[in-house]
């Protein structure tokens, strides 16, 4: 049973790779394919760059930059050791990185929760304590380095594989472990020292 169950998952993530493969290979040329590649990973991404950011208008601008530059340059795109959706979120880490070194100099960010875009968090029904941690926890986040940041988010958030998050990053499973172990305790450093959670 186990076995069916492997072979299955196996053959569904075959099954993506291929029709990656041909919709890559075709929206070099053809409109209609970019856009079903782009309607396909279109909310994943905004969702990863919005863990990120946590601000809509900059989710917005930077999703887009991140098609524009796969679009422009698919045609250095190649099928070795990485998937096309792992090369996408390759780019939206670059262009996450590219928007927080323009930042440096600007100390004031917005925190405030964003009705506009609505991806995975607290719903609705949940409490007002439980949106509020959601809240710090994410301004906990940008407190982080970029790269410990980047691998929480891919993990926690966007629930990746620690083999998917080598391939976003470009990073050795053994830098990705460290990376996610030193990125959640000086996490929780900031959380105990705000009070969030106790000493």
């Amino acid at each position: 049973m186990a076995e069916d169950a492997l072979r299955c998952d196996l053959q569904a993530t075959h099954d993506i790779l291929d029709e990656d493969r041909i919709l890559v290979a075709a929206a070099r040329q053809d409109t209609e394919a970019a856009g079903r590649l782009f309607d396909k990973y279109y909310s994943e991404v905004l969702s990863y760059i919005h863990h990120c950011t946590f601000d809509s208008a900059v989710t917005e601008d930077l999703t887009s930059n991140v098609f524009l530059a796969a679009f422009r340059h698919l045609g250095r795109y190649r099928w070795r050791q990485i998937p096309f959706r792992a090369w996408l979120f390759r780019i939206a880490t670059n262009e996450v990185r590219m928007h927080w070194r323009r930042q440096r100099r600007v100390k004031m960010i917005s925190l405030e929760p964003d009705a506009d875009i609505h991806v995975a968090g607290p719903s609705d029904a949940d409490s007002l304590e439980a949106a509020e941690e959601y809240r710090l926890v994410h301004k906990a986040l940008l407190e982080l380095r970029s790269k410990y940041r980047t691998v929480i988010v891919l993990r926690y958030f966007e629930d990746k594989a620690i083999a998917e998050i080598c391939e976003i990053t470009a990073t050795k499973e053994g830098t990705v472990k460290s990376q996610l172990h030193r990125g959640l305790a000086r996490l929780q450093d900031i959380l105990v020292r705000w009070g969030v959670l106790p000493e």
